[in-house]
């Protein structure tokens, strides 16, 4: 792990535990009990047609002539996830996990691809998501703070992915360079022949980004994922005694969501998380402890998924474990001076 990685962990760590102390532990403890594993399975299962949506809008960008079935695309979405969750601390870790799931060869190619711009939609289509939820917090509760602080986190979303759709040519040029640093820092795990990372993806980027139609849909698929999030917190927030509209959980979600733009330095968001959370929270009236239960619920629920995720790919498909377990280990090898 990078020094400036396991400094940003410490520090978001560090929050975490200061919110526990805050909202105090005791009461946190008593909110996490109330939700009890029952309720951590009924978040877990509502959250399954989630990822399956996000697996199908994968699918849709990648172009015309996809490399694999929906339903492989879906499982790999599963793996690009739960690694993504349980090993933030490796860098495009989510990304080379669910290529790697996707299978070999071209699906390799393209998988990386559409995976980077499948990112680049998911990110789009936060931002209707999170304007709706400014939306919604100025209507049901005059917050100018907090109101502010999230407009500043959709202008910072704004811009990213204004960067990222205007620079088409700078975006392949870091694909060949990611290929070629993955297949140096990880030789073999990909399974990728040698010459991989050195040909031109420039042929598959504009094939894919040609296909209007389907990035479009991945996008609407995208948005709807993102508006399912706040029945997802609706629901949490029933199950540890809080009942609240629909508006006002589109409002909490939409403003976590925002303001976990600001934990893209910090694995896993340690911290931001938490403090969004409170800081939603509270616009009405939900204690922090409270809070504080919810975003750790989201958490576990995270947890399950990735443990079983992870655990079926490496059990169940004997191509996948090794190249896993010595990615793993390159990752902890220091450089060579």
């Amino acid at each position: 792990m990078q020094r400036s990685t396991t400094i940003a962990l410490i520090i978001g760590l560090a929050a975490v535990a200061a919110a526990v102390v805050y909202a105090g532990a005791g009461a946190v403890a008593q909110s996490i009990a109330s939700l009890r594993i029952s309720g951590l399975l009924l978040l877990t299962l509502l959250h399954l047609p989630i990822v399956v949506l996000m697996g199908f809008a994968w699918w849709l960008a990648s172009g015309d002539d996809p490399p694999a079935s929906p339903s492989r695309f879906v499982w790999a979405r599963f793996v690009r996830d739960a690694a993504g969750e349980l090993l933030p601390f490796l860098q495009m870790g989510g990304v080379v996990f669910g290529v790697r799931a996707l299978g070999r060869g071209r699906a390799i190619m393209v998988g990386a691809v559409s995976a980077i711009i499948d990112g680049v939609i998911e990110l789009t289509a936060k931002l209707p998501y999170v304007f709706a939820a400014l939306l919604t917090l100025l209507a049901l509760a005059r917050q100018p703070h907090l109101a502010r602080l999230l407009s500043l986190a959709l202008a910072a979303t704004g811009v990213c992915v204004a960067i990222l759709l205007l620079a088409r040519r700078s975006l392949s040029a870091w694909l060949q360079a990611m290929a070629r640093a993955i297949s140096a820092r990880w030789p073999g795990v990909l399974g990728v022949d040698e010459g991989l990372a050195d040909r031109n993806v420039q042929a598959c980027l504009q094939r894919i980004l040609s296909q209007r139609a389907r990035l479009w849909s991945a996008l609407v698929l995208h948005l709807c994922c993102w508006c399912l999030g706040a029945g997802e917190v609706w629901v949490t927030f029933w199950l540890l005694g809080v009942d609240l509209t629909l508006w006002q959980a589109l409002a909490i979600d939409g403003t976590v969501v925002g303001l976990r733009t600001f934990g893209w330095v910090v694995p896993a968001a340690a911290g931001v998380q938490e403090a969004s959370y409170m800081l939603a929270a509270a616009v009405f009236g939900i204690p922090p402890a409270t809070a504080i239960a919810a975003s750790f619920a989201r958490r576990a629920r995270d947890l399950v998924l990735g443990v079983t995720t992870l655990g079926i790919a490496v059990v169940g498909d004997d191509s996948f474990a090794p190249p896993t377990i010595a990615m793993l280990k390159l990752r902890q090898r220091p450089r060579a001076r």
